[in-house]
C-alpha cells in the first residue's frame, strides 16, 4: 500500500512539473522572451474571472506578476493563496496580478477557480496556448514572470519561490 501512494505522489509531481504532458520534456520554447527583454502586450487576452480589475497594458505605473497554470495541476491551486497574498498586500503600490490557466474546464473553469481556491486577481484562459508561448521556455507549470514599469522582463522562471519573488516586487514596485 506504501509503494502504491508513492507511485500516485510521484505521478502527480510529474505532471504538474511536465504541463499537459503534450510537450516533451526535452523541447524548448526557443521564441520565449526571457529575463531582459522587452514584453510588448497580450494580442488577444481572453479575461475569463475578476474583469471587473482594469488591465491597461499601456499603464506604466503597472508591475505585472504574470502566473501561468493548469487547472488540474495541484501544486498550482496550491499557490493561489501566495498569489493571493501578493494581490491584497500590493496591488495598492502598482502590482498587478494576472493568471493564465490551460486547460479550463479540465476539471476546473475560471469561475471555479475562484470560487473553489479564492483568486481575487484577474484569470485568463489560456486554453489556445498563445499566452504560454510567450514566456515558458519548457511548458511547466507553475510558471511566473514579472515584467516591471518599462515592460521588460524581469524574471521568469517555472516553479515559485515566495521569498525571491516578493522581494523581486518590492524592488521593482519602488523603481
Amino acid at each position: 500500500m506504501k509503494n502504491l501512494i508513492w507511485i500516485c505522489v510521484a505521478i502527480i509531481c510529474v505532471n504538474c512539473d511536465s504541463g499537459t504532458g503534450s510537450n516533451d520534456s526535452n523541447e524548448t520554447n526557443t521564441n520565449a522572451l526571457s529575463v531582459g527583454d522587452a514584453f510588448s502586450g497580450f494580442e488577444n487576452l481572453s479575461i475569463c474571472a475578476n474583469d471587473n480589475i482594469e488591465y491597461d497594458y499601456s499603464d506604466d505605473s503597472k508591475v505585472i506578476l504574470l502566473s501561468l497554470f493548469a487547472s488540474w495541476c495541484a501544486t498550482c491551486q496550491g499557490h493561489v493563496s501566495s498569489l493571493e497574498s501578493l494581490h491584497q498586500q500590493y496591488s495598492d503600490q502598482g502590482l498587478l496580478v494576472l493568471a493564465a490557466g490551460k486547460d479550463m474546464g479540465n476539471p476546473y473553469t475560471c469561475e471555479s477557480w475562484v470560487t473553489e481556491f479564492g483568486a481575487s486577481y484577474i484569470i485568463a484562459n489560456d486554453n489556445t496556448g498563445e499566452i504560454e508561448q510567450q514566456f515558458s521556455i519548457d511548458g511547466q507549470v507553475p510558471y511566473h514572470v514579472l515584467i516591471d514599469k518599462s515592460r521588460t522582463v524581469r524574471f521568469s522562471a517555472s516553479g515559485y519561490d515566495q521569498s525571491t519573488l516578493e522581494a523581486l516586487i518590492q524592488t521593482t514596485l519602488a523603481e
